[in-house]
């Protein structure tokens, strides 16, 4: 009998806890938009990658959740975000190619993914000179209206004199379905030949001997396992701070994780069916909206229902609030303060659109407590981890601290993630920008400054 128990122990630690003697070449950690689209790049490259995520195929939580995220182009004389847009909307295009490619039919379109309109941002007369630097030699197509004259001329806006209003025109330049592209994303790692295994947590995330060392648990059975890697890509997010503090504990002060709330709202059915057909029309075309005032609001048609009818979704960019528990707060309900926020703010919008929409004529559907991940510049980071303070750890990266602005370059992001882990060169002027704002020069800086 003795025997027997002793028998099941050992039996019982074998089945929970698997270590694997296979060493990995690359393990990306998080299947967000950010770990899949570096996934993707070096599947594109022909690397062996193992991407492994905590949740299902299908998104129920995270900030990659949802079917909508405003994605625009209009920027600055060489902005690196505008550029990061459209370097992901080409490589979004050679996906979808890689996705066809054998098929006797095309089964895959960037019209699945990117929904075209024009991209509304209203400003007030005091950002007069950001709007001329805005516009100042810009090459995307855009109107722009310096008054309330020219907004009811060009839009049907009704607005004040000390508003000014914009609106660009691009190709895929609208809003941008992160679910869809996350499910196309993780179709392409797995016809390359490479792995997404999901319900996969990472619980331990160590270096010994140059070699990774990833405890991991699996969210439906509880067993645990051990896998091996010679190189990782941390892109958890919010989890970054937690899953990187015995590899590079600096990340967790320079990255803060800040609660913001989205509510989902509609129009009456009776009301929104009673508006004309032009009135229906310039409310979708007003649509996404970036309003640049101090709380940034924002908001962009998430759905249509089977009727035709908008879902609209809005939020307020500056709108952060502290976290208590990073694991419930996705499951935290909009307060009545934030729902009226966005009834109003939108209501707001509706009359500069000059519909006759009111408060009382939007309805509550639903809401959701979305994380950002905040920098202190506000500029994420992809980036080389750092050892002693000064050297380039060239066998891990971090994809961190989005701070909302992530999903519309998310391609871009994974090329120079994947780059950086291959040692890949690119001496484009822009490409090489974006890599310096990024990247570990100015980590570097950033971590002699966390004590100073």
């Amino acid at each position: 009998m003795k025997n027997a128990i002793v028998i099941l122990f050992f039996s019982l630690t074998f089945i929970t806890c698997q270590t694997s003697d296979k060493i990995e070449e690359v393990v990306v950690i998080g299947g967000g938009l950010m770990g899949s689209s570096t996934a993707w790049a070096l599947s594109k490259y022909g690397q062996n990658v193992l991407l492994i995520e905590q949740q299902d195929s299908i998104y129920t939580f995270g900030s990659s959740f949802g079917e909508a995220r405003i994605s625009r182009s209009l920027g600055s004389k060489d902005d690196i975000f505008s550029y990061l847009q459209q370097t992901s909307v080409k490589e979004t295009k050679d996906l979808i190619n890689y996705l066809n490619e054998g098929e006797t039919k095309q089964l895959h379109a960037m019209e699945d993914l990117y929904r075209t309109s024009p991209v509304t941002y209203i400003y007030s007369q005091s950002q007069l000179n950001d709007v001329e630097a805005l516009l100042d030699g810009q090459t995307d197509t855009y109107e722009y209206a310096a008054n309330a004259e020219q907004a009811k001329e060009m839009f049907g806006m009704k607005i004040s004199d000390t508003t000014l209003v914009i609106r660009e025109y691009k190709p895929y330049s609208g809003t941008l379905n992160p679910k869809i592209l996350i499910k196309k994303l993780h179709q392409g790692i797995k016809k390359s030949g490479n792995r997404v295994q999901y319900h996969q947590k990472v619980t331990n995330l160590t270096k010994e001997d140059g070699i990774y060392k990833i405890t991991i648990s699996d969210t439906k059975t509880g067993l645990t396992k051990t896998i091996f890697s010679k190189k990782v890509v941390a892109a958890a997010g919010p989890y970054n701070g937690e899953l990187v503090k015995d590899i590079a504990p600096y990340f967790s002060h320079l990255i803060q994780p800040k609660r913001l709330f989205l509510s989902f709202l509609k129009i009456n059915s009776n009301t929104y069916d009673s508006l004309t057909p032009e009135e229906k029309k310039r409310l979708t075309a007003s649509y996404p909206v970036a309003y640049l005032n101090s709380e940034i609001f924002y908001s962009m048609i998430e759905a249509f229902d089977e009727e035709d009818r908008p879902l609209l979704k809005i939020g307020g960019h500056f709108l952060r609030t502290a976290i208590n528990d990073l694991h419930t707060v996705w499951e935290k309900e909009l307060t009545e303060q934030e729902i009226l926020w966005s009834k109003e703010n939108t209501a707001d919008y509706l009359l500069k659109l000059d519909l006759p929409l009111t408060v009382a004529d939007l309805a509550f559907v639903k809401g959701y407590s979305c994380v950002y991940s905040l920098t202190e510049s506000e500029i994420p980071y992809v980036s080389h981890a750092i050892k002693n303070n000064k050297e380039i750890d060239s066998s891990f990266v971090l994809v961190g601290g989005m701070s909302g602005i992530g999903a519309k370059g998310s391609l871009a992001y994974g090329l120079i993630a994947a780059d950086l882990v291959l040692g890949n060169k690119n001496e484009s002027f822009m490409y090489q920008k974006a890599k310096s704002a990024l990247g570990s020069r100015r980590l570097i800086n950033d971590i002699h400054n966390i004590d100073n």
